[in-house]
């Protein structure tokens, strides 16, 4: 289903075309849809069944909006999302198509490395630590793959206190707001390689990858949309959008037998909880003054390179 929304409300058409590629749309051949702009909505049926569609909205033959579903539906693959389609401050939006963000790629099915084939993905970006490692399957096709470890092992550290049932609710939510501080001085290494693999055009499209695609990747995403100058309220809700996209049922370590407090903790651990990212923001501003800062001094993204980013990322 496509939904769309005007501000002011106007009447008349909308034009729907349809592409594999969200930089080109054929709009000499007639639109796969049309529909009244009042209604709001229309159905499309999902005809090809192997490679992503996005579409284009021509509202009244004059104003023009490209856009996608966020998540594909990618069996054994958690959190798989498109970051396009997000306005910045000043009116730029992420193109669509170019960068994604995803948990591990450990298991595939063969209709999704199709999928994930169709879409071109050619740079993976893997924030796992170490222990956590599995090489992706080569049929994926991928040019690189390139792994930045967060190195803070949390995991390591976090199931033998969860296997004797040591955690409260109250000690998850500190032991995720000291991971994400964390993650400002001790990760900033792979930010920074991360930064440098994103000003590689040929690098795209990308995807950015952890475990579950929450926490490492989270923070990962949340510096990348600040460098494109996006509004802290688009920040927040991609990072929200893990708790609609992961599913908590699938991790490693199985909380049925622990008593009530220890099942509360890990189901704080598992959520994508907006203390968590605030924390580290605010965190952030009292340290160095502001995102901008931290982002230039640690990361190395002078106004130069993120003026390079934003020509490839935004239009």
């Amino acid at each position: 289903m496509l939904k769309w929304e005007t501000m002011p409300k106007i009447e008349g058409e909308v034009q729907i075309y349809q592409s594999t590629n969200p930089e080109r749309f054929d709009t000499e051949r007639p639109p796969v849809r049309t529909a009244k702009i009042q209604n709001g909505y229309i159905l499309i049926p999902d005809t090809l069944k192997r490679q992503r569609s996005y579409f284009l909205l021509r509202f009244n033959d004059r104003d023009e909006h490209v856009v996608g579903a966020r998540a594909e539906r990618l069996k054994y693959i958690e959190n798989f999302r498109d970051l396009g389609g997000y306005t910045s401050k000043n009116g730029k939006q992420l193109r669509w198509g170019k960068i994604f963000r995803s948990g591990e790629f450990n298991s595939l099915t063969a209709s999704s490395i199709d999928r994930i084939k169709n879409m071109g993905i050619k740079t993976l970006i893997d924030f796992r630590d170490s222990e956590d490692v599995i090489k992706p399957s080569p049929e994926l096709g991928l040019d690189n793959v390139i792994n930045l470890p967060g190195s803070l092992h949390y995991r390591q550290n976090l199931l033998p206190r969860l296997q004797k049932e040591e955690l409260r609710r109250g000690d998850a939510n500190l032991f995720m707001q000291d991971l994400y501080v964390a993650m400002i001085s001790g990760s900033k290494r792979a930010f920074k390689s991360m930064f440098n693999q994103l000003l590689v055009e040929d690098n795209y499209p990308i995807v950015l990858s952890c475990v579950n695609g929450k926490d490492y990747t989270g923070f990962a995403v949340s510096l990348l949309l600040s460098a494109l100058d996006m509004p802290e309220e688009v920040i927040m809700n991609d990072y929200l959008l893990s708790n609609r996209y992961f599913d908590r049922r699938r991790t490693a370590f199985d909380p049925k037998d622990c008593c009530d407090d220890t099942q509360e903790a890990l189901s704080l651990i598992q959520t994508a909880d907006s203390r968590f990212l605030s924390y580290a923001r605010d965190y952030i501003r009292q340290k160095y003054g502001s995102i901008n800062t931290y982002l230039e001094e640690e990361l190395g993204m002078t106004p130069e390179k993120r003026r390079q980013l934003k020509a490839y990322l935004l239009h």
